[in-house]
């Protein structure tokens, strides 16, 4: 008999003897959990207020997967973090606005394992959220924004996150067009919704 066939066999005899009722788990092959993935939300914005706002971690940092174009900017962000030991497959990643969708990026992407998958403009304006299709508007909407992401290499899965904090509609207004304000925002975890 085998060592870990040996432990088991052991581990059922003191189960029926002494009424043990957790089984010692064998050790097998671990796969990452794509659902573990963290989603937040940001702004990045080098065009209002005489001031150049870029959220952290970004383009060129280590571990980052960057889809995007290159300043000038004036535009939402999404930031995928993969904290497993895996690779994490993203095969999607929708963002709703008030019925303003946008879904402009290149799937699949892979996030290595302890890196981060950071989505943006891929030409200047197409991803201005704080306008979501083209209208600016300085009396609040509302509006709480959808972001909805699939992974899974086999077993697709999708999840959709609200950004409560209206961080990607900038409050449901548009300070670049109501007073030039700058539009930057820091990272902001938005959460999923069941």
């Amino acid at each position: 008999m085998k060592p870990a066939a040996r432990s088991i066999g052991a581990a059922a005899i003191a189960i029926c003897l002494f009424g043990i009722t957790a089984m010692p788990s064998v050790a097998g092959p671990q796969k990452g959990d794509p659902h573990a993935m963290k989603v937040y939300v940001g702004y990045v914005d080098d065009l209002h207020g005489g001031t150049t706002f870029i959220p952290s971690p970004w383009d060129g940092d280590a571990k980052v997967v960057f889809q995007g174009s290159g300043s000038p900017f004036d535009a939402g962000a999404i930031r995928i973090d993969n904290p497993s030991n895996q690779t994490l497959t993203v095969q999607d990643v929708v963002v709703d606005i008030g019925g303003v969708a946008y879904a402009l990026w290149t799937f699949p992407a892979s996030v290595p394992p302890k890196s981060t998958l950071i989505l943006t403009q891929t030409t200047q304006f197409d991803f201005d959220t704080s306008e979501p299709g083209g209208v600016a508007t300085c009396d609040p909407t509302g509006t709480i924004p959808t972001v909805s992401v699939t992974v899974g290499a086999k077993d697709q899965s999708t999840k959709v996150f609200a950004d409560a904090g209206q961080v990607l509609n900038t409050g449901g207004v548009d300070p670049g067009a109501c007073s030039d304000a700058n539009e930057g925002h820091a990272w902001s975890r938005v959460h999923a919704v069941d």
